[in-house]
């Protein structure tokens, strides 16, 4: 009887977190054609990524079942996004957009406007004007704006810089001065109504600035992203990003994101970090997995 009982007080944590329901807000998909074109072959910690783009999106979907991950913000080339979804079997994926300029994939505002009337479209993201030199309060960026204010389309918004060597490679025109979330500051003012969303919380660089700008405007979320995974240093940043947003008192607008792009474990090892953090109570860490997301998104 002893041994049950011990067994059980182990377990019954273990047990109890994999009831915890998530919403991972940052998950990324690939088809053949773009699948290890931006990321290296290993991470920071000498991990290699999927094989292929198939085994990336079992990988992941595994994962989501796995660590009861019950909606993903997935965003990728339209063709990849739409694979997931026709392959979700739980209604798991919440269908985003990978776009790093206005005219990515041939788009248009024409186009986006249907895509998102077919439902093909339910957040307009990951964006990364960073990578193509802009800014989305530049003028190209707004007719997408105002059809996502129209239709109540949420807005993810890369913020922070990008990995190191994207420069020199595929993203000739990514400067670091342009992942300021001080830079979307004319976006949120303009469109009142938008729901908006900045992913990494401001990078390694700005926290303070996601903090403030969160602080004059509360439509304004935030995601963790990759910051809580990829290295040491990302790492650092968020804990005092998260020790420094829950005394400012706006932690209720902080949502969970893995950002695992091709490597899937990075779900299990975000979780696990954000669960490792002892400032956070039970009930901040239910709302940075759920509760929060749930609100952004609407969910019944």
């Amino acid at each position: 009887m002893k041994i049950h009982l011990l067994i059980l007080f182990v377990l019954l944590p273990q047990f109890l977190f994999s009831q915890t329901r998530i919403i991972d807000m940052h998950v990324h998909s690939y088809s053949d054609s773009d699948f290890g074109e931006r990321e290296p072959a290993s991470d920071h910690y000498g991990m290699k990524g999927s094989a292929t783009a198939e085994q990336h999106r079992q990988e992941t979907f595994k994962a989501f079942e796995q660590f009861n991950i019950v909606k993903a913000m997935v965003s990728g080339n339209p063709e990849s996004v739409i694979n997931w979804a026709q392959k979700d079997n739980s209604n798991r994926v919440i269908k985003g957009i990978l776009q790093f300029a206005p005219d990515s994939y041939g788009m248009d505002s024409v186009r986006f406007e249907q895509m998102v009337k077919d439902g093909d479209i339910e957040i307009f993201g990951e964006l990364g004007p960073y990578y193509s030199g802009t800014t989305l309060s530049d003028p190209e960026w707004q007719p997408y704006l105002r059809i996502c204010e129209r239709y109540d389309i949420p807005v993810a918004v890369h913020t922070g810089g990008g990995d190191p060597l994207g420069t020199h490679t595929w993203a000739p025109k990514a400067r670091l001065k342009l992942g300021d979330p001080y830079l979307i500051e004319d976006v949120l003012v303009n469109y009142p109504k938008l729901r908006i969303y900045m992913m990494h919380a401001g990078g390694e660089d700005w926290p303070e600035h996601a903090i403030r700008l969160m602080a004059y405007y509360p439509q304004l979320y935030t995601d963790l992203g990759v910051m809580l995974w990829v290295e040491p240093n990302t790492q650092r940043y968020i804990t005092e990003f998260l020790k420094n947003i829950k005394h400012a008192g706006y932690l209720d607008r902080v949502m969970f994101g893995s950002d695992q792009m091709i490597w899937p474990y990075a779900i299990e090892k975000s979780i696990d970090f954000l669960n490792s953090l002892d400032f956070l109570t039970e009930e901040d860490k239910t709302g940075i997995f759920y509760d929060n997301a749930a609100r952004f998104l609407k969910l019944e």
